[in-house]
């Protein structure tokens, strides 16, 4: 349906209520003013019900972000919301929609399955903001991408992509090289020295590839080379260029001026060189410097770790590399950052050997990042920014001890931030690499393969899981790990087994393990802890409530003194343990306490989390039991409609709520509702 609309629907003044993610404007900015007005004029134009598109797209190093980004700057003030989302991979858009759904105020909690399609409804509704403006970056996979986009509702979004096949479903607006004019301005703007017939020549050498201008401009500014010189260099290494690749993607101009920069750096500061030859292997997004400024426990080469260890000099280093525009520093966000194009020359560049070092060097500068505890939310957004690097440097394959330890805590963060297929396929890819590097009997390897069976229970992949714990455990009991890893297999093992249905063989498996754990760390340690609250589970499941009860008091006591009130751990024992007490018949209690907790999960975790919602199944329960018949039934149908919307009929936890509220709408009266649902349920 076409709708007409006036020109300017939304008049307002000022700076946007919320503006994320947006890099730094360049103050280099040359020329571009026809795209600009075609982008602005394109925007107002198809202000339409549907939210389409405007896909700038090109081959790469002619600007399309940087079009996007001056755009953005000039037209600040009239959006309310404007919000970068970084999308090369699935986990960057992700983790931009879900730090968008805190700034919008969304009570969703930090999970990404949960933020995420809050944010689309928020900006479908135009509540609490309308005229919102998203830009996706670097947007290749097109039906990915587009999952992510609001169906329809009061804003825009600019797509940037080198990928043409946008023209299908949205309105293309091409980006090329500069005009020969605008190659002139913006060299001398770079280097102010320079006269027209000299920009004029170097301009033409460089095909006025706009990323190449830029880079052949630092040179200049840098060095001072006359361009006589400068373009003899260039053309003495245009035959290598072109031998290496030809294609459109890898343009012969900006590889050429690179490489001076790069020989420069190689003979006059190697640190700063091999530094970014470790960035080059990292995602093209923002790396924090922290990351590096982590390293000075890292071995790498003699040049290099002087300079991680030398905060004096790691500044130096990163200001070089600026100098030459070879990254981009974020000053105001303690970041840098590549352009992928020259990553990809780096990389091509770097024989095995070398390359084998750079990527263990930045495998265990990740390492050396690892935030804490996967399972406290205070820390996710830590993981969120490290994630993508983590994915591009192919860390979930490294043989290094510390580095998979590392990934180890990755899945679960992937876990408990909602990724959940991310998590497993993480675990699955990191146990097959490890496996063949290590063999089945390295700690590591079986610590994985315990991670990738608990994720296979939550997916129900039950048999496969029984095999890898039952393999896991036959290990550990041969001497082969710790006594630390016995403990955790013996209760990882019992998780399988209670999915299973095997409860009381569970329950023995547990007490086993919390007898060993008593024994050799001391009731306090965390390894006899989390073999307690897996024995509580336990309990419970066997019918023996007072028993879990006077467990899970102390567990979730000492739980709440290692990991703090909000951990999922700490969480779970006190929602196990409003069980225990209500099972063992004080209702008040039970209620008094779930209430708490509920709020808590709320708080912490968001109303939607699959956690929060358990609690709140466990509530109602609490609320029946203590005489609280209506509010009992309100909170579980509508728990019963969250699990069923996320989940489907046939999960679960959604047929466990429907148990529930048949008993609810019985007690309450509705007696032809509750027979209804009753019989679908035993159906399922």
């Amino acid at each position: 349906m076409d709708l007409k609309t006036p020109e300017h629907r939304f008049v307002r003044s000022g700076q946007p209520k919320i503006m994320g993610c947006v890099p730094p404007k360049n103050p280099n900015f040359t020329g571009r003013e026809i795209l600009l007005e075609a982008v602005e004029e394109q925007l107002r134009r198809k202000e339409t019900a549907a939210v389409l598109p405007h896909a700038l797209h090109g081959m790469g190093g002619v600007g399309k972000s940087q079009i996007a980004i001056e755009y953005v700057y000039r037209h600040s003030t009239e959006y309310n919301v404007i919000w970068w989302v970084p999308s090369e991979r699935e986990s960057l858009i992700l983790a931009s929609l879900a730090e968008l759904a805190g700034r919008l105020g969304l009570d969703t909690g930090p999970q990404a399955n949960i933020a995420v399609p809050a944010v689309r409804e928020a900006l479908r509704s135009g509540k609490p903001y309308e005229n919102w403006l998203l830009i996706f970056d670097s947007a290749e996979d097109i039906d990915a991408v587009r999952s992510y986009f609001p169906s329809g509702g009061p804003g825009k979004i600019i797509v940037t992509s080198r990928n043409r096949d946008w023209e299908r479903v949205a309105t293309p607006l091409g980006v090329d090289v500069f005009e020969r004019e605008e190659s002139i301005a913006l060299l001398q703007r770079r280097a102010a020295d320079l006269g027209s017939e000299d920009a004029f020549r170097l301009a033409e050498a460089l095909g006025d590839l706009p990323l190449a201008i830029e880079q052949a401009g630092a040179w200049h500014a840098a060095t001072g080379m006359p361009v006589a010189e400068h373009l003899e260099l260039l053309a003495r290494r245009r035959p290598e260029i072109l031998d290496l690749d030809p294609s459109p993607d890898y343009p012969v101009p900006v590889v050429a001026a690179w490489n001076l920069s790069l020989d420069r750096l190689a003979e006059n500061h190697p640190a700063a060189r091999q530094l970014l030859e470790i960035c080059s292997l990292m995602a093209p997004e923002p790396i924090p410097l922290n990351l590096l400024r982590g390293g000075r426990n890292v071995e790498i080469s003699p040049e290099l770790d002087s300079v991680l260890r030398d905060p004096v000099l790691l500044a130096r280093a990163t200001r070089e590399l600026s100098r030459f525009s070879l990254i981009r520093l974020d000053h105001r966000r303690g970041t840098l950052q590549m352009h992928r194009l020259l990553q990809n020359v780096l990389a091509t560049g770097l024989d095995e050997s070398a390359e084998a070092r750079m990527r263990k060097a930045a495998h265990q500068l990740l390492a050396a990042a690892k935030p804490g505890e996967g399972a406290s939310p205070e820390l996710w957004p830590d993981y969120q920014v490290l994630l993508p690097h983590v994915q591009a440097s192919g860390a979930v394959r490294s043989s290094d001890p510390w580095v998979r330890d590392f990934i180890h805590d990755v899945v679960y963060f992937l876990y408990y931030w909602g990724a959940h297929e991310t998590s497993m396929s993480m675990a699955r890819e990191a146990w097959t690499a490890w496996q063949a590097q290590s063999g089945d009997d390295d700690i590591l390897v079986i610590r994985m393969a315990k991670s990738l069976a608990f994720m296979l229970c939550q997916f129900g992949s039950l048999e496969e899981a029984m095999r890898l714990n039952e393999t896991a455990l036959e290990r550990s009991r041969a001497g082969h790990v710790p006594d630390e890893e016995l403990v955790d297999s013996m209760w990882q093992m019992a998780i399988a087994q209670r999915y299973r249905g095997d409860f009381g063989e569970a329950r023995a498996l547990d007490e086993e393990a919390v007898a060993m754990a008593r024994r050799l760390f001391g009731p306090d340690a965390p390894e006899t802890l989390h073999a307690a609250h897996s024995l509580g589970i336990s309990l419970r499941c066997c019918g023996a409530f007072p028993e879990a009860r006077a467990l899970d008091e102390e567990t979730a006591r000492q739980f709440d003194q290692l990991y703090g009130p909000t951990n999922g751990l700490t969480l779970d024992s006190l929602n196990g343990l409003a069980i225990g007490i209500r099972e063992s018949g004080d209702y008040r209690g039970a209620h008094i306490l779930q209430e708490s907790t509920y709020e808590m999960y709320v708080s912490s975790f968001g109303p939607d989390n699959p956690a929060t919602n358990k609690a709140a199944r466990e509530l109602a329960v609490c609320r029946r039991r203590a005489g609280a018949f209506a509010e009992a039934r309100e909170l579980t149908e509508d728990t019963l409609v969250r699990f069923t919307e996320r989940y489907g009929t046939e999960y679960g936890e959604t047929l466990a709520t429907q148990m529930n509220a048949v008993v609810d709408r019985r007690i309450t009266g509705d007696l032809a509702r509750s027979r209804e649902l009753g019989e679908e349920n035993v159906a399922r």
